[in-house]
């Protein structure tokens, strides 16, 4: 079994460090930090959106095989499991970034196939910072899932 630490640029937001966050209103530099802020959670947000509508589609398309007169008893038994397997990521997903919400860090958790994709915003990307988010990730989804992180 592997791991991999995948990185991204995070030229495609901007990442404060907490001595910034911290800092006194000076020249409107307050208001930009909680601008920042709020558009990487809306990003964030936007993203987990943007995931958990995958699986509720999914959801929905093995509802409808299941629903139908014609389908076969195979096919049916298919879909069932798909949803089992569909709802279990999704817990699994939601405990994740539960998990990553305690320890202060703003992330959306994908689950897909064999691989769990964890996109950390607005933290400083670092290896200290990825051990734990791979470690709190590995104890909830029992080394079952590839575990990827990035920081955007």
């Amino acid at each position: 079994l592997s791991v991999y630490y995948v990185t991204l640029p995070s030229d495609s937001t901007s990442v404060m460090d907490e001595k910034d966050k911290t800092t006194e209103k000076v020249n409107g530099e307050s208001e930009k930090e909680n601008t920042s802020q709020t558009e990487t959670k809306d990003k964030a947000k936007d993203l987990q959106d943007e995931i958990n509508q995958k699986k509720e589609t999914e959801l929905n398309s093995s509802s409808e095989v299941i629903a139908n007169k014609d389908s076969e008893e195979q096919e049916k038994q298919e879909a069932l499991s798909t949803m089992d397997e569909v709802k279990e990521q999704q817990q699994l997903q939601e405990q994740i970034k539960n998990a990553l919400a305690k320890e202060k860090l703003n992330a959306a958790v994908e689950i897909k196939d064999t691989t769990c994709t964890i996109t950390i915003f607005d933290t400083k990307e670092d290896k200290k910072t990825a051990a734990s988010v791979m470690k709190i990730a590995s104890d909830i989804v029992n080394q079952k899932y590839l575990i990827e992180v990035s920081f955007k």
